[in-house]
């Protein structure tokens, strides 16, 4: 086996690059999309990834991104791993771990100290990443409740928009404002509202914006809706005291159905409201974030799961990668 990164990949295996994303049912992944999405001031490191290839064959591949990670000595550079796959003819042949171990030492020789990645407990990669020393760290929690009848549509003093595209800016701009002072993978990469909408991850119109007065204080992203449900999985106000109308608004439009708040910590901040207005909380999904310390001397610095569980931390959807 031979391990390349993206630039040292030879020009004949390249095509293959396409092959990989549909094996997950996802559109295809070639060399010009890669590069069209670099353009776009996506976090990729600046090897993008790393691949195991034998006899002419890419088996497995990892990418990898240079996330912003906020702690309380300050804002640090990690690496995300970011789309661990192995083609099912190869799995359990030790591709995946020796690619793993392939970017942790391009990572330590770079001075970075952790290395993060999102999977599912119920996974059988999860005892992989075990292995290799990550560790659970942070799963959102989730919280859901029947919406009767709203008596109105938001509270007084506020109003709900869709979101257009000349709004995208402005969603970026109240993530800013509603996460400065927090801890976790903040501030995000400069234009990520445009990235993830022109790249096809989102869209525009599934953003509500919450305006106090003329000023937009907060916005929320739904997916998943029904007849039965609507899914709020990222949720942010520039202040807390906007929180409560925020759950409120969020109620107003979720009338006769079910209303879950997940992958974010917005449910976690205000815990106490959902308690009070009857939602059902679970304090973990099977998606949870795993670290690992890179380098013996930086185990006991900064430990994140102790980050994780501060107050400050934020997490969205968004987050996910």
């Amino acid at each position: 086996m031979r391990i390349f990164d993206l630039h040292g990949l030879p020009s004949e295996l390249r095509p293959q690059l396409a092959g990989m994303n549909p094996l997950l049912g996802d559109p295809p992944q070639d060399l010009a999309f890669i590069e069209r999405l670099r353009r776009f001031h996506f976090p990729a490191s600046d090897y993008y990834g790393v691949y195991a290839v034998e006899h002419g064959e890419i088996l497995s591949r990892i990418e990898t991104l240079w996330l912003t990670l906020t702690t309380e000595r300050g804002p640090e550079t990690v690496v995300g791993i970011s789309d661990v796959l192995t083609r099912p003819d190869a799995i359990g042949q030790g591709y995946a771990g020796s690619l793993l171990e392939e970017v942790h030492r391009r990572e330590i020789a770079l001075g970075r100290r952790w290395s993060l990645l999102w999977t599912h407990r119920s996974w059988g990669a999860h005892h992989l990443y075990e292995r290799l020393g990550y560790r659970d760290i942070y799963s959102p929690p989730v919280a859901l409740r029947w919406i009767p009848a709203p008596a109105r549509s938001v509270p007084d003093g506020y109003r709900w928009t869709t979101a257009r595209p000349g709004d995208l800016a402005r969603l970026e701009e109240i993530l800013a404002r509603g996460t400065r002072d927090r801890l976790g993978l903040v501030p995000r990469f400069p234009g990520s509202f445009r990235t993830r909408v022109r790249f096809g991850w989102r869209r525009t119109r599934d953003h509500r914006i919450l305006w106090h007065g003329s000023v937009p204080i907060g916005y929320g992203h739904f997916s998943g809706s029904t007849r039965r449900h609507l899914g709020a999985n990222e949720v942010v106000v520039v202040s807390p005291r906007h929180a409560r109308p925020m759950l409120l608004a969020m109620e107003s439009i979720a009338a006769r159905r079910w209303l879950t708040i997940s992958y974010t910590s917005f449910a976690r901040d205000i815990e106490p409201v959902l308690r009070e207005r009857g939602y059902a909380i679970h304090p973990k999904m099977h998606l949870t974030l795993m670290a690992k310390a890179l380098g013996a001397r930086h185990e006991r610095t900064t430990p994140l799961e102790r980050l994780a569980r501060d107050p400050r931390f934020s997490c969205h959807r968004g987050d996910v990668f």
